[in-house]
C-alpha cells in the first residue's frame, strides 16, 4: 500500500513538473518529455500497473490542464509505452540500460503517436515541426541518470 501511494504521488508530482515545463519551456522552444520515463521508471520498479494506470490518469489530467482532445496523451503514452516494452522484451542486460533504452523508445513513440493523433485532421501533424521530438528525447536523455536518484532509489537497489 505505502509503494501505492508513494507511486500516485511521485506521477502527480511528474504532471505537476510537465505541465509547468510545457506551459513555460514549451512556449519559448520545447519542453521534455518527463512523465514518460517517470512511468517507464515506475513500471519497471513495481509491477506494470504504472504504466496502464499511471499513462492513463496522467495523460488525461495533462490534456484536461493543456487543452488538448481528451485521451490523446494517455493513448500516446499507452501505446508508447506497449510498443517500447514489447521490442525490448527480449534484451538482457543491466536494468539500468534496459531502463534507459526503454523511456528513450516509450518517449520517442509516445510523441509520434501524440502529434499523429492531436493534428486536425487526424495524421496531418509530421512536418518540420515533428523534429522538435529530437530536442524533448535528448533534454530528457540529460535527466535520466538522475531519475532513480531523484526518485530515491540508489543504482544497485534498481
Amino acid at each position: 500500500m505505502r509503494d501505492h501511494l508513494s507511486g500516485w504521488l511521485i506521477v502527480a508530482a511528474a504532471v505537476v513538473v510537465q505541465f509547468l515545463m510545457e506551459v513555460t519551456l514549451g512556449r519559448v522552444f520545447v519542453a521534455p518529455a518527463i512523465l514518460v520515463p517517470v512511468l517507464v521508471y515506475l513500471s519497471l520498479l513495481y509491477s506494470d500497473y504504472w504504466s496502464i494506470e499511471g499513462a492513463m490518469w496522467s495523460g488525461l489530467v495533462i490534456d484536461l490542464l493543456l487543452h488538448q482532445p481528451p485521451g490523446v496523451s494517455s493513448i500516446a503514452m499507452l501505446s508508447g509505452i506497449a510498443v517500447a516494452g514489447k521490442l525490448l522484451k527480449s534484451t538482457t542486460g543491466v536494468l539500468e540500460v534496459v531502463f534507459v533504452f526503454n523511456a528513450l523508445l516509450a518517449s520517442v513513440f509516445t510523441d509520434i503517436v501524440f502529434i499523429f493523433l492531436a493534428a486536425r485532421p487526424v495524421g496531418s501533424g509530421f512536418g518540420a515541426q515533428t523534429l522538435l521530438v529530437v530536442p524533448r528525447i535528448v533534454f530528457v536523455l540529460l535527466l535520466f541518470p538522475g531519475i532513480p536518484i531523484l526518485l530515491g532509489r540508489k543504482n544497485r537497489e534498481f
